[in-house]
């Protein structure tokens, strides 16, 4: 399990921001960006591969149509867990596409997203597991994965997954 450490992480002019925060709206179905990081978001419009992230949410991620009801729900809870102080921002993004934020627990906790509860302790990381990843490995329970997460050297795009979409689009690479 790895996350990938936002460029300015600790530098005194950075102030980290996340993909959901206490006040965000509900999440909209067709908002492709929902579940991206803005620091992610921010670091393929630099490298001028945001065009490649864009197609790779819409076509690999989203398999073409909405956010499920499952997905939205993650982001409701992820939402009144931070208002309630018992996760908060660690710093980092999911090192594959949509490359949502990574949440710390500081408390024990849980989500309840389709009537499955995932609990975690103080220390674990979570954040949301999209559905190609879930297509890939039908054992993974849900949108949120919860672990200890290892910094990850390069990004990826879910198009570079065996399971990708092959047929909506040409297959482009991620971010070094």
């Amino acid at each position: 399990m790895s996350d990938f450490l936002k460029s300015l992480f600790g530098t005194s002019q950075y102030v980290s921001r996340t993909d959901t925060t206490p006040d965000s709206p509900d999440p909209d179905p067709n908002d492709i960006w929902a579940f991206t990081d803005p620091d992610a978001k921010d670091t393929y419009t630099r490298r001028e591969g945001l065009r490649r992230l864009e197609h790779d949410i819409r076509f690999e991620v989203m398999r073409g149509g909405p956010w499920q009801p499952e997905e939205l729900e993650y982001k409701t809870e992820v939402r009144q867990l931070l208002r309630e102080g018992v996760i908060q921002d660690k710093g980092t993004y999911w090192y594959r596409s949509p490359h949502p934020t990574v949440y710390r627990a500081v408390r024990p906790g849980a989500l309840s997203i389709a009537g499955q509860v995932f609990r975690f302790n103080p220390g674990d990381d979570l954040t949301f597991q999209c559905r190609m990843e879930r297509d890939e490995n039908p054992s993974l329970p849900g949108p949120v994965v919860i672990a200890r997460f290892k910094n990850a050297e390069a990004t990826a795009l879910c198009g570079e997954m065996s399971g990708a979409m092959k047929g909506m689009g040409k297959r482009m690479g991620g971010m070094e």
